[in-house]
């Protein structure tokens, strides 16, 4: 069993005001993420059954009673939609939102009813309402099918799992036709990129994969902005914790080098590589070397393996058609 502890109210908003100082209107994000953390590893680590849906409310008042964070009041249940009420809370009394709660009654949902949730703080008591009202909206997320085999007979790309692969090129055709063809062969897929996702959609075969788009401008859609790493290594790591043999895209390196710095997209996708390697996932990371000084080129190629040189046990180069006695040649 893993320990854990209860933090102290004092110790949670002194953490907040530090967070402030450090990473400005990014504090509220990185405590959701700490929270919603903190609330899977509760369930986990008490080894609570998932419940029913109709005894949701009953198992989760329970857990809840162990935070110390609020009073709480579940109202509506439903496959659509929780909510939950608050009529106190430690964050809204110091004039901030409930982000900390937000995350950590997102985490502890999401462990109850193994489906990923996201909760929005619709009011809060901070802004002068009556009580603090959060909606739990489940994600989407494709389902985990089986895992392809890397000398399936009829797939062109025959990649390692808990592998990270650079592919170079002057544009990402060659990345999105691999995340078709596992697509289509069941394996969950993510795609983060500087495309949108519709204009991708429209181009490849995409359906069932969860899209993210890196932009400043929120459409309604799942947008995250370049300059936020954490929030973005922070979903990813997310979506692999959630499936089995995962394939993930990140396209639009340069994009976020040009937006923050190589050093810090460099550790980003370092973590991620390790991440992939855990989860048993794919990693690509397409590139246009160009568009990177050769320096960063070289630092990418020592932390990954090259699509058209990785041996995987099947014509030397990890990809191109099946080469075994009656494949297609």
């Amino acid at each position: 069993m893993n320990p854990f502890f209860v933090m102290p109210a004092s110790a949670l908003l002194s953490l907040r005001e530090e967070l402030e100082l450090l990473a400005g209107e990014w504090a509220g994000e990185t405590l959701e993420r700490t929270g919603f953390k903190a609330g899977m590893t509760l369930v986990s680590t008490l080894d609570v059954p998932p419940p029913p849906l109709e005894s949701f409310t009953e198992v989760f008042t329970q857990l809840w009673s162990e935070s110390g964070l609020s009073r709480t009041k579940v109202v509506r249940v439903s496959t659509e939609e929780i909510v939950v009420t608050f009529d106190e809370s430690v964050e809204a009394a110091r004039g901030r939102r409930c982000d900390f709660t937000r995350g950590y009654l997102a985490g502890i949902t999401s462990a109850l009813l193994g489906q990923r949730y996201r909760a929005t703080e619709m009011v809060c008591m901070s802004q002068g309402a009556e009580r603090c009202v959060h909606h739990l909206i489940p994600v989407s997320i494709p389902p985990a099918g089986t895992h392809p085999s890397a000398v399936a007979s009829g797939k062109r790309y025959r990649l390692e799992a808990g592998c990270s692969y650079l592919i170079e090129s002057e544009d990402s055709r060659e990345a999105f036709e691999i995340l078709e063809e596992y697509i289509a062969h069941g394996s969950p897929v993510l795609c983060v990129s500087r495309e949108y996702p519709d204009k991708l959609r429209k181009t490849y075969r995409l359906e069932g994969a969860q899209m993210a788009w890196l932009s400043y401008e929120g459409d309604g859609g799942h947008t995250m902005e370049p300059t936020n790493i954490p929030l973005i290594y922070s979903e990813i790591k997310a979506f692999l914790e959630q499936t089995s043999g995962a394939v993930f895209l990140i396209s639009g390196l340069e994009y976020l080098v040009s937006q923050t710095t190589f050093v810090k997209v460099l550790k980003f996708v370092q973590l991620l590589s390790e991440a992939a390697a855990v989860s048993d996932s794919i990693f690509l990371l397409p590139i246009s070397p160009g568009a990177l000084t050769t320096r960063e080129v070289k630092m990418l190629e020592r932390e990954f393996r090259n699509l058209r040189t990785a041996n995987n046990g099947g014509n030397g180069n990890g990809w191109g058609p099946d080469p075994r006695p009656g494949s297609e040649q």
